[in-house]
């Protein structure tokens, strides 16, 4: 004789309804819902793009940096920034993006900064005023760049300020010294002055003795016919006394070859 347990047949039915709720909650899950609820971010400002093979990184002290930075007007510190480690190989090509850049910041800089963000000094830059808008990648392509000491005043200072009296025309420029690249060392260090009779226009480690250092400093706006410091003063609005310093540290390193 066969018995049936009706106890048992209930528990196990159930279970068996618990199981089925408990699938039917995991394929409502499954069914899109929680998908509908999710929240997209996405970038916000300017992205920047440099491109560069670099020489002469190798050349900076631990405390400063060949850097891509956002700056706004009148700021000298960079508000966004991407350093270039100073043990990069010449040569090595660079591919380094700057991204998320707010509508604050007024220009993208490969520039010499230090420790606090500063700007020493600019190599090559973006106005992103010329960019208003601008929702695709802004290239930054410098090609090859020598960002050594000398080579950032070359970029930042010669080719800026002072090409325009001093070779840049083609000629031998004015008081016969050529500034323009491959021509400016040469015409610089332990020349005489064609202006100023027996000084030098770089004394080879010694910056206070070089015309260079004396036309850029304040109190060098009678030395010659041409006030370089109200030149240069006009052009480094935000960084002068980075610029002056720099101008004296290339001058005393070269009592140890270093340019």
């Amino acid at each position: 004789m066969l018995l049936f347990n009706f106890s048992s047949a209930s528990k196990m039915m159930k279970k068996l309804l618990s199981a089925i709720y408990i699938l039917l909650i995991f394929v409502s899950c499954d069914s899109g819902d929680i998908e509908e609820q999710a929240i997209s971010i996405e970038d916000k400002g300017y992205t920047v793009k440099l491109t560069a093979v670099l020489s002469g990184i190798d050349s900076w002290e631990s405390k400063y940096s060949v850097s891509l930075a956002g700056f706004t007007t009148g700021d000298n510190y960079a508000q966004v920034v991407r350093a270039i480690p100073n043990t990069t190989p010449d040569s090595t090509r660079i591919e380094l993006v700057l991204s998320n850049i707010g509508d604050e910041i007024n220009t993208v800089e490969l520039a010499i900064t230090n420790r606090l963000r500063e700007r020493i000094i600019t190599i090559a830059r973006v106005n992103l005023d010329d960019y208003t808008n601008q929702k695709d990648t802004i290239y930054m392509d410098i090609g090859l760049t020598d960002v050594s000491r000398f080579g950032a005043l070359q970029k930042g200072l010669f080719n800026m300020a002072c090409i325009q009296c001093h070779g840049g025309n083609g000629g031998s420029g004015a008081a016969s010294l050529n500034l323009t690249e491959g021509k400016s060392y040469s015409n610089l260090v332990n020349i005489p002055s064609t202006r100023k009779e027996g000084m030098m226009r770089v004394v080879s480690g010694n910056a206070q003795e070089s015309l260079l250092h004396q036309i850029a400093s304040d109190g060098g706006e009678n030395l010659l016919h041409v006030n370089h410091t109200e030149i240069l003063t006009n052009q480094f609005r935000e960084n002068l006394n980075e610029v002056r310093q720099l101008i004296d540290d290339w001058i005393n390193s070269l009592g140890d070859n270093n340019e």
